[in-house]
């Protein structure tokens, strides 16, 4: 009796043990939250009062923002959440290192971008995430972000175009994410010597003839949205990464390799968006955008895209998309003047939303006459 009756006093005392809990696990709980969200909690008691402060995340997001604290107009909104960065910056305490992220997914006034780099260079940032839009012109970074030696990862993702200068120069970064750059070559990466990790998304190459890649420690590599219509036709691609094990390509047209070094390539993963035919034309569609190639057949199409793959020759587990399959079904002639030079495949991966597909015995037999003990699966 006398022991339940303690453990009803106990629970009867409402206990706050989250505040007795030391900063580094009451910052690793307000990780989890919104920047807005983390200075809210200064309210909830004096050893809540200045937590926040040294709180070694800062997650600016506009959406979450807007919702917590909102007027009837967007203008007031972006105007009340550009203030509330600029106060966190100048009562924050100075902590070393941390993480720094803008998300507004809205037209955005270059000053925030500028300053918040700022703030983060001078503050030793190891990760940057800004993902933002900027209509007017594209946004320039400050000089004094390729000076940051502190920096492992940066994601820059700009909606209206992003323009980057000749050289990074970022020698500790290790993850790179680079979306909506407009013509650049490519000749940056290889100013970043530590780079591991490189994701393109939705990159305009409107002018630009050669695209190089040259990243002696790139282990992974991502190529998003390569889209038809912002690609200059002809651009080839010119890859050196002898370390990379890792690679994903999502595009609505064939990547055109002219130097390529993969024979350390382990995992693939090609999709290609729905395919379709019209007028004897190939057409590739994304959300609501349509493309003809006139002047290129469907032996074309196929020719193109077995010589995208074929420089995957040293991949271990292939993953393609179930039109990719229809399009090389379309092309025997092809397939055996081509032979497959995947000598190392031992897993085929088939992506589809239908329950009822099967792969075209021709097709199949393309991949087993080099992989005899290749694994299929859907």
């Amino acid at each position: 009796m006398e022991s339940r009756t303690r453990k009803r006093s106990s629970l009867n005392n409402n206990e706050d043990r989250i505040s007795t809990l030391p900063n580094v696990l009451l910052h690793h709980i307000l990780s989890f939250l919104d920047a807005v969200q983390v200075v809210q909690t200064c309210v909830l008691s004096k050893r809540w009062m200045n937590v926040w402060k040294s709180h070694p995340y800062l997650d600016f997001n506009f959406e979450t923002f807007s919702s917590l604290i909102s007027s009837y107009y967007y203008d007031d909104d972006m105007n009340n959440f550009t203030d509330f960065i600029s106060h966190v910056l100048v009562r924050r305490n100075n902590v070393k290192p941390f993480k720094l992220s803008l998300d507004t997914r809205r037209d955005c006034q270059y000053s925030v971008v500028e300053s918040l780099i700022y703030y983060a260079v001078k503050h030793h940032v190891e990760e940057i995430s800004i993902n933002t839009a900027h209509w007017d012109v594209p946004i320039v970074l400050p000089r004094c972000f390729f000076d940051c030696e502190s920096l492992r990862s940066l994601k820059l993702k700009v909606d209206g175009g992003l323009a980057l200068p000749k050289s990074l120069g970022l020698q500790s970064l290790k993850t790179l994410h680079l979306g909506g750059a407009q013509n650049f070559d490519g000749k940056i990466f290889s100013s970043c010597p530590n780079l591991e990790n490189l994701t393109i998304e939705d990159i305009c190459l409107n002018v630009i003839e050669n695209f190089n890649i040259h990243a002696l420690s790139l282990k992974s590599l991502e190529i998003l949205n390569w889209r038809y219509n912002r690609i200059k036709q002809g651009c080839k691609v010119m890859l050196f990464a002898p370390k990379l094990t890792s690679f994903k390509f999502y595009g609505n047209t064939p990547l055109f390799w002219s130097e390529v070094n993969l024979t350390s390539l382990d995992d693939v993963n090609v999709v290609l968006q729905r395919y379709h035919h019209s007028h004897n034309y190939p057409f590739y569609v994304v959300e609501d955008e349509y493309i003809s190639e006139e002047d290129e057949t469907e032996q074309g199409l196929g020719l193109n895209l077995i010589k995208m793959l074929h420089q995957f020759c040293s991949a271990k587990s292939l993953t393609l998309s179930m039109n990719i399959i229809e399009i090389l079904s379309e092309v025997p002639a092809a397939l055996d003047k081509h032979p497959s030079p995947f000598s190392n495949l031992k897993y085929l991966k088939l992506k589809t939303d239908h329950k009822d597909v099967t792969l075209p015995a021709h097709v199949l037999n393309y991949f087993l006459r080099s992989s005899s003990f290749l694994k299929v699966s859907f």
